[in-house]
């Protein structure tokens, strides 16, 4: 009689050091989102004080083609002695493969995204702090001896890079929980470390900093929504897929153009930076990522030509910045090529206010591409301060439902691994 308790003290030891197990990995994880958030501090501080002195100093628009040059140069340099650790389809491809990112990783993606955010690239912080969250994701694993839980904990640290520096601690976090798979949330174990590391990291950050660190966009809600907005969301939604289309096409034609030239890495980045930087002197709303440039889109006036031709070029800068090796992130400058259309068609529509066409735009365009559609709608929400809530989500949904043939990043796949894999075998 006394044996038959022994199962169910069994049962309760399992149940509680698989409840010690689970507190442990969220302290790890909270430990993983500060220590990016005082990464991700240093280097927005370091970032937009350099961006500040010399663009104050070069005020003149010809500088920016002989400052984004030189850059070219500078980063050739510095991947041409280290190495080129890849875009962000190699970074998915990594993620998979094997499911860590290493810190040696960060020697060259610190300075070249440091000085190609500073030279006006077309791509945002994302993709850099991406990459150092994922490191230090895979290093707090080893350190603390969760062989299993690397995987997790590496993406648990590229969403809270991701959202730390956007201050999107919910679209930030979830973005990297959708961006690697073709069917959605598949990791949805990390959906909680994920989480936890983002909003620490984003603590950190707003402590340190405060909140003017953070991109605001002066967007107005319109609020209570009304049958008109959502009739007018699925339009946008729907518009956003045939430009998500040929951007798609266009980015992957400057690819081939720089693989089949095969030039060295540095010649590759010169060659980058003199276009970018003459883009920037004839469009001056195609310099610098997305983020910078919202506000002024947001309060200008501008013809529905003006905008296509910023939207044209805005598409070559992006394709020039990444496959002419500078490192960033693409989805703020996707978000901004949305808000183009979505003002266009304001233009066009009658009584659509182009603000509104802006905010779903914005969601839509990016859904389009990376086939994200809720973290799209959450980061749009929170860098215009939840303006348009339901609307935005319904174009973010309607594009995404409406192109499952665009495909911008070809090397999302399925997880390969069974449930429950992070937890301790024994």
């Amino acid at each position: 009689m006394a044996s038959s308790g022994v199962p169910g003290q069994f049962s309760t030891a399992l149940r509680w050091a698989d409840e010690r197990h689970l507190h442990h990995q969220m302290f790890v994880a909270a430990l993983l989102g500060v220590t990016v958030g005082v990464v991700a501090t240093a280097f927005r501080v370091v970032w937009l004080a350099l961006k500040h002195q010399l663009w104050t100093a070069l005020n003149a628009p010809i500088w920016r083609v002989v400052v984004s040059t030189g850059a070219g140069i500078l980063i050739g340099v510095i991947l041409y002695a280290t190495f080129y650790p890849g875009a962000l389809s190699a970074l998915v491809q990594q993620f998979h493969r094997e499911g860590r990112v290493e810190m040696a990783e960060n020697v060259p993606v610190i300075p070249v995204g440091l000085v190609g955010l500073v030279a006006g690239q077309n791509a945002g912080p994302e993709g850099v702090m991406s990459i150092v969250g994922g490191s230090f994701g895979t290093k707090m694993s080893e350190l603390f001896e969760f062989d299993n839980s690397t995987k997790l904990l590496t993406l648990a640290g590229m969403g809270a890079g991701f959202g730390t520096i956007l201050g999107a601690p919910i679209g930030g976090a979830l973005l990297w929980l959708e961006l690697p798979h073709k069917r959605g949330l598949e990791y949805y174990e990390a959906i909680v470390p994920t989480f936890v590391a983002s909003f620490a990291g984003y603590l950190t950050e707003v402590l340190l900093g405060g909140m003017e660190l953070f991109p605001a966009w002066r967007a107005s809600s319109l609020v209570p929504v009304e049958p008109w907005q959502l009739a007018a969301a699925i339009g946008v939604g729907l518009v956003c897929i045939p430009f998500g289309f040929v951007y798609t096409h266009l980015f992957a034609f400057v690819g081939r153009l720089f693989n089949e030239w095969s030039p060295a890495v540095y010649v590759r980045t010169t060659l980058a930076g003199l276009g970018i930087g003459v883009l920037g002197y004839v469009l001056p709303l195609t310099y610098f990522y997305g983020g910078s440039k919202m506000n002024v889109l947001l309060s200008g006036t501008f013809t529905v030509e003006r905008l296509l031709l910023v939207l044209g070029g805005t598409m070559i800068a992006a394709a020039l910045t990444i496959h002419g090796n500078w490192l960033g992130g693409l989805i703020i400058p996707h978000m901004f090529m949305g808000a183009l259309v979505g003002q266009a068609a304001g233009l066009v529509v009658p009584g659509l206010p182009p603000m509104f066409g802006m905010l779903a735009g914005m969601a839509a365009f990016n859904s389009v591409v990376t086939a994200t559609p809720l973290s799209s709608a959450l980061i749009a929400i929170a860098l215009t301060n939840g303006a348009s809530i339901t609307p935005v989500f319904l174009a973010s949904l309607v594009a995404f439902v409406g192109s499952p043939n665009v495909q911008f990043l070809e090397v999302a796949a399925p997880r390969s691994e069974a449930p429950a894999f992070h937890t301790d075998d024994d």
